[in-house]
């Protein structure tokens, strides 16, 4: 039985990272840019040794862009994520360092609509669809 639950494990664990595109550890600031980084959406997004708090990642299996948030990230932001969605009310393209960083070949534009939110235990996941990010 402790054979059958070790490799249960360890099949799980190399089932996940299948799945996983590369990880970016990256600096959020929530708020709408054209609105002084007021309302939710993406002010700006960078890379930040020094700030390991968010995360995004591209799905390598389903191509969707997955954005996870600490509760530290959100702090004074908190009412945006209270549901079970979110609505970016303006498209938000990523730096060209992030993309590369990500491994994608074209720029990762997050585009107007709503998206799924879900409470993690860390924080909150937001999940873009392939088919939501726009080609820049």
């Amino acid at each position: 039985m402790k054979k059958f639950l070790v490799a249960a494990i360890v099949l799980v664990a190399m089932s996940f990272q299948a799945v996983a595109g590369p990880i970016v550890t990256i600096k959020f600031e929530v708020g709408r840019k054209s609105l002084g980084c007021t309302k939710f959406g993406i002010c700006n997004i960078g890379l930040d040794v020094n700030y390991k708090i968010s995360t995004v990642q591209i799905n390598d299996q389903t191509g969707d862009l997955e954005l996870a948030f600490t509760k530290e990230a959100i702090v004074g932001k908190e009412d945006f994520f209270t549901g079970t969605t979110v609505t970016f009310e303006e498209a938000f393209t990523m730096s060209p360092e992030v993309q590369k960083a990500l491994g994608s070949r074209s720029a990762v534009t997050i585009g107007i609509g709503t998206y799924k939110l879900v409470k993690t235990r860390s924080g909150y996941q937001i999940t873009i669809p392939q088919g939501s990010m726009l080609a820049k």
